[in-house]
């Protein structure tokens, strides 16, 4: 993960253990290494991102072992499960003013093609799949956070990992999750991206709702600007991690 060094910093950020890479001319954590002593140097959110569009109050970051479709070498990837309750804002086409409007989400669902993810959530997933990135994909001609392998760094493309059948995050047909691994994302989740089927039996994955009671439905709000400012949930992220 890149970080926000300045310079009468670099060396205790060294000291943790970032790198510095002249060629990007950027300080950087090496994979392998905890993310969290690196909080402080998190790049802050990019004031032109476009507007997030799914929050969510519970997600888990859900591990599962991939095989790369290019060198078949075995990786591990990463989806952000979000709960029952998340929500989506859209813009309908019978809206007369077109402000668009946060709607509940039904049932478990994966978030993808995700484009923009606040730094602090994107940690969370990094540390448990050190090749989670953003890059640029060929495909969709658009750039988006993707799962990479760490043999060949050929990107696994969210259609293959979230949409065809087989694939790691899609609805199983057996209902045997034992292989997945799911960790509850610390703070409030926001994105924005795309979300897939409804998983039914998610509650299965082991990890999901392991003894913690399900968050409260999120109350539903003005949408939140891509500004720090303006963006609520961002700022209680930044709070939890000690950024504000």
């Amino acid at each position: 993960m890149d970080l926000k060094v300045p310079y009468a910093e670099k060396d205790q950020a060294e000291a943790l253990g970032a790198r510095w890479e002249a060629s990007r001319r950027c300080w950087y954590v090496p994979d392998g290494v905890d993310l969290l002593p690196f909080r402080r140097w998190f790049p802050e959110q990019d004031p032109g991102l476009p507007g997030l569009n799914l929050r969510s109050l519970e997600t888990y970051v859900v591990t599962a072992a991939h095989q790369c479709w290019r060198c078949q070498q075995d990786t591990v990837v990463a989806g952000f499960l979000m709960a029952p309750g998340f929500e989506d804002f859209s813009v309908w086409q019978d809206d007369p003013e077109g402000q668009g409007h946060w709607g509940g989400g039904e049932g478990w669902r994966f978030a993808f093609h995700v484009d923009a993810l606040p730094s602090p959530i994107a940690a969370q997933a990094i540390m448990r799949a050190p090749r989670y990135r953003r890059a640029f994909s060929r495909a969709t001609r658009s750039a988006y956070w993707a799962n990479h392998c760490p043999a060949c760094e050929a990107q696994q493309s969210d259609s293959r990992l979230f949409e065809e059948a087989g694939g790691p995050f899609v609805p199983r047909e057996d209902g045997d999750w034992s292989g997945h691994r799911a960790v509850r994302v610390k703070g409030a989740f926001a994105a924005a991206g795309s979300f897939g089927r409804a998983i039914d039996d998610a509650t299965t994955i082991p990890g999901v709702r392991a003894g913690s009671a399900p968050s409260p439905s999120l109350v539903t709000a003005a949408r939140p600007k891509a500004d720090a400012t303006g963006f609520s949930i961002l700022r209680t992220l930044r709070r939890w991690l000690g950024l504000a």
